[in-house]
């Protein structure tokens, strides 16, 4: 048995025995009061705690040497059929390549379903989308237009590494830019949806401008340019239990501008969907963290013993005025 004893002069918590202790009917309101109080701010306090917070820093990007490389991802639908198209990818450095190794072309429907028009209103439902597409089909013959039935759409879907400086990709048909037979004109209808194009490994809360977004072709000759400012950024994640994770990958803006070619008139050009991307010098690292569970306890002990320690002495220094009024009174009376 642990003899207690010895430790009586040591108590920094005396107790009062129950007898001398005094209830009283607004310290039993003031308890409650408290305790709706300090249940608020627990609250409060836990959920600060759960929150995971964003810290933002610009740096000049460090990572522009040949031993990094830019991956593009893609997922884009457009509405010819697959033997119709290409993809290749230039850079400012004149390296052109075939992207058909890396990407896949599989024959598919085109659908308008969960994308929005993205020159459009943002906020604009599927349906309106599909109204467009309908719309689209009786003022210019949509995909009948060219010849191709429902399923003649073509999903171009896949990633690359290419180099770390400016480039284009691009989506054509044959010999239309390249060499090859030459695709007579009533069967281009570049009409797309883009279901995902990133640059770099996707990371939690990242937004793409163009994922989900569809454009639609009125011309058989008709160019669609993407201008995208890529950002590289570095995103360090604080949460990991084992330890700082750190990601490189990039974020994008982006504006698009559209053009009918009309070589009759001066106005020529290649038929087809160009992005064109910019790397910029500056980087952005994201910093995510959370509060450590350790300063949440501290301040949460914190907000609960302040609180108690305050209510009390003003509840005390109101019984002390309280008494003090009620003697001077009772002196006025005698």
């Amino acid at each position: 048995m642990v003899k207690w004893n010895r430790f009586v002069a040591l108590d920094a918590f005396p107790k009062i025995e129950k007898n001398y202790q005094n209830s009283t009917g607004s310290g039993g309101l003031l308890t409650i009061i408290v305790a709706v109080i300090l249940g608020f701010l627990a609250l409060s306090e836990t959920s600060s705690y759960l929150r995971v917070r964003h810290n933002f820093d610009f740096l000049v990007d460090q990572s522009r040497t040949h031993d990094h490389a830019l991956q593009i991802n893609a997922d884009i639908t457009i509405a010819m059929n697959c033997k119709y198209v290409r993809i290749d990818v230039l850079d400012i450095a004149g390296a052109s390549m075939n992207l058909a190794k890396d990407f896949t072309q599989t024959d598919t429907t085109f659908s308008a379903k969960d994308v929005t028009i993205f020159s459009g209103d943002k906020n604009q439902d599927a349906i309106n989308v599909h109204k467009m597409v309908q719309q689209a089909h009786r003022e210019s013959g949509g995909y009948r237009r060219s010849g191709i039935e429902a399923t003649g759409a073509c999903r171009i879907k896949g990633e690359t590494q290419v180099n770390k400086v400016s480039g284009m990709l691009h989506v054509t048909a044959t010999g239309h830019g390249y060499e090859g037979e030459h695709l007579a004109h009533d069967l281009l209808n570049f009409t797309h949806r883009i279901d995902r194009l990133s640059f770099g490994i996707n990371y939690p809360g990242l937004r793409n401008p163009l994922d989900k977004s569809l454009e639609l072709s009125y011309e058989n000759m008709e160019t669609f340019q993407y201008f995208i400012s890529v950002v590289p950024t570095i995103y360090i994640d604080n949460r990991a239990f084992l330890g700082q994770k750190i990601l490189l990958t990039n974020q994008y803006a982006v504006t698009d501008h559209r053009r009918v070619l009309r070589p009759e008139v001066g106005i020529s050009g290649v038929p087809g969907l160009f992005f064109k991307y910019e790397i910029e010098p500056i980087s952005v690292r994201v910093t995510e963290s959370r509060e450590r569970f350790t300063h949440f306890i501290v301040r949460l002990c914190g907000i609960i013993g302040g609180v108690f320690v305050c209510v009390g002495m003003v509840h005390h220094l109101v019984q002390w005025v309280t008494r003090m009024v009620a003697l001077s009174r009772s002196k006025q009376k005698l």
